[in-house]
């Protein structure tokens, strides 16, 4: 290949050195990078801080397989080739840490970050690049598009519930599905809820009020509804485990009790427990159904680990999809999903809507009236 095109503005080294330091997003000598990041919610800061974290260990290791010179690699702006070595390692694995490929899903979010540090530091976006925009329609083509968590509807919730232990974990897990249902939260807003957040109505209903998001940074709160089941389900748990204030959903001692800070308040759950919750709760389901069969003396450390090897297609995302479909399955109009996620463009719930097309449209309501019918013409006899 030859020799990567000079960018149009290239900052001096004192600045691009230190953003490719071990922890140089965070440190950056640059006044507008801290006005952002002092503005940034923690959880935005942190993603920012891993997805350069990927592009910066690339570029000072894998990347010198397409470019050796390292000043062409360790510079900003990026150069669009560069870009899209990048894009095509990621995708394929060939630069990724531990040779998986990534989603595109997640590649995009990695380009958004570096789209992001470009604007802040008033650079041309190479993200917008015909050449970069290009290598991912491409690779979007080869993968077959975006991967999409399986969706968890309210009917698998309300299935799953029995299914869940009488312990207080049980009782957390039970409230934490319906919550993330009904309010259609991403897993770091619903382990940021604390308990003042919650507002009791009349008629057994509740709102909760979320933080601000990772796409909007505007200190202001977003409230949303939740059922009378998933309101029932939010009092079990408080009632249960005598939280009064601070984290709505807690981490577990090790003797089954809330992990408490104080003599009301406990210690928050993880972001990243929210998948194993979700996991394990969809793997109950499964072999109440028969779909996995586990030994009864099999131990429960290997159970949980089969219940989410089983559930390998759910994530905690897959409770906003599910929310979503269940919408549109009642004929909710685009615009009420739209608010009751908190998007603000339509094309997101597309996604989450086009498996829903085929599962409840007209050939699926066809066949289910074929199915009931006398005649059945299945056999091919």
């Amino acid at each position: 290949m030859a020799g990567l095109a000079t960018p149009p503005t290239r900052l001096p080294a004192s600045l691009v050195e230190p953003l490719f330091a071990a922890d140089g997003w965070m440190q950056a000598p640059s006044p507008l990078i801290a006005s952002a990041l002092a503005a940034a919610a923690p959880n935005t800061r942190h993603a920012w801080s891993a997805d350069w974290g990927v592009f910066r260990d690339w570029c000072l290791g894998p990347a010198a397989r397409h470019i050796p010179e390292r000043h062409a690699r360790v510079t900003l702006p990026v150069a669009p080739e560069l870009l899209a070595h990048f894009i095509r390692d990621q995708t394929t694995g060939a630069g990724t840490a531990d040779g998986r490929p990534r989603r595109l899903t997640t590649l995009r979010r990695y380009l958004s970050t570096l789209a992001t540090l470009h604007r802040l530091l008033e650079l041309p976006d190479p993200t917008k690049h015909p050449l970069v925009t290009n290598t991912v329609k491409a690779q979007a083509r080869g993968s077959g598009g975006a991967g999409q968590a399986a969706p968890l509807r309210w009917s698998q919730i309300t299935a799953i519930v029995p299914l869940l232990p009488d312990t207080l974990a049980g009782w957390r897990d039970r409230a934490l599905l319906a919550v993330g249902h009904n309010t259609l939260a991403r897993r770091a807003e619903l382990v940021a809820l604390d308990v003042e957040d919650l507002d009791w109505l009349d008629e057994g209903v509740a709102t909760v009020a979320l933080r601000p998001t990772k796409t909007d940074l505007e200190a202001r709160v977003d409230v949303r509804y939740l059922s009378p089941p998933a309101t029932a389900l939010v009092r079990g748990w408080l009632e249960r485990s005598g939280l009064e204030d601070g984290p709505l959903f807690t981490r577990m001692q090790r003797n089954g009790q809330a992990r408490l800070l104080g003599r009301s308040h406990g210690q928050r759950l993880g972001v990243s427990a929210v998948n194993d919750i979700l996991k394990e709760a969809v793997g109950r389901l499964a072999e109440s159904r028969g779909e996995l069969v586990i030994p009864p003396e099999t131990p429960e450390s290997e159970r949980s680990a089969q219940w989410r090897a089983q559930a390998a297609d759910w994530s905690g995302h897959s409770l906003r999809v599910g929310a979503a479909q269940d919408m549109a399955a009642l004929g909710v109009e685009t615009a009420a999903i739209l608010q009751a996620g908190g998007w603000k463009d339509v094309r997101m719930i597309k996604r989450y809507l086009r498996q829903l097309s085929a599962l409840e449209g007209g050939m699926a309501q066809w066949w289910a009236a074929q199915r009931s019918s006398p005649a059945n013409p299945g056999d091919g006899r």
